[in-house]
């Protein structure tokens, strides 16, 4: 393209030489190469037209037009052009370079912002929602709970906690919760939202189910935990105690969650490794 443009111009200059601005031509392959950016290819097209005035020389007509303020005028010209030509193409690449920095400090920021929003919301043992995450989400389901959405929640215990972490040391007891919560996210649905509520303790928030179903989820959970054996332990298994309750109308947000609570506290109370709910007895 460099060569095609600059064989058209000196070819349009030599057939109008008699028009003086024609030499003017030549400068627009110069200035067209800016928009690469590239200053090997602005200096290699202002080689090609100084080249190509040189062979423009040979014709005994064109010298003879030429007066001598012409012929050095021409190339003055060109490497002037040149000259301005990667004035501009430096420029540019500084500016680009710049943007280019600070696109990639941008994205830098949207990623660390990302990652600290989730941070913020997480857990960063058990990678569930925190605890005052899970207020949010309670806050907001228990509105739309009042609209006619399901709404089932559910508090999950795990049973001694204290004492194995006094047997067996609080690295052990962080690897226990981090096998809970393991089981919780692997049983739960995509619209479920489960979250460490605190030390031991875990809740659930269940939606588009009924009650027997939350029931059969919750059991389904606590069986496989209980199932589980742990070579922290010696082997030994380790059981939660489970309270469950669906939304309804008479419960204020916080007396449904004290209801849960209280079932939990059932459960512990009455043998542990249970599910207390309101559709089943202790």
């Amino acid at each position: 393209m460099s060569i095609t443009s600059t064989v058209i111009a000196w070819s349009m200059i030599h057939v109008n030489y008699d028009i003086r601005i024609m030499p003017a031509i030549c400068l627009l392959p110069i200035f067209a190469s800016v928009l690469f950016f590239n200053s090997r290819r602005v200096w290699f097209i202002s080689i090609l037209q100084l080249a190509g005035y040189g062979l423009l020389l040979i014709d005994p007509a064109y010298r003879t037009y030429l007066s001598t303020f012409d012929m050095i005028s021409i190339p003055f010209f060109l490497i002037l052009a040149t000259y301005v030509a990667q004035i501009i193409v430096t420029s540019g690449v500084e500016v680009l370079d710049d943007l280019q920095a600070s696109m990639i400090a941008k994205k830098e920021l949207i990623v660390r912002n990302a990652i600290m929003a989730k941070q913020s919301k997480t857990d960063g043992l058990t990678n569930l929602y925190n605890q005052s995450s899970f207020k949010d989400f309670y806050e907001n389901a228990f509105e739309y709970a009042n609209l006619g959405m399901s709404l089932h929640l559910a508090l999950i215990d795990i049973d001694d906690f204290k004492y194995i972490n006094d047997t067996y040391g609080h690295r052990v007891g962080d690897i226990i919760l981090e096998k809970v919560s393991l089981v919780i996210q692997e049983n739960i649905t995509a619209s479920d939202i489960a979250a460490r509520y605190g030390g031991e303790e875990f809740a659930l928030l269940m939606f588009e189910q009924s009650s027997e179903q939350t029931y059969d989820l919750v059991e389904l959970i606590r069986q496989k935990i209980s199932l589980m054996r742990h070579l922290e332990l010696g082997g030994a298994s380790i059981t939660v105690s489970i309270g469950l309750r669906s939304y309804s109308r008479d419960l204020s947000k916080d007396k449904l969650f004290e209801e849960v609570d209280a079932c939990l506290y059932t459960a512990k109370r009455t043998g542990k490794n249970k599910t207390v709910t309101s559709i089943s007895p202790a």
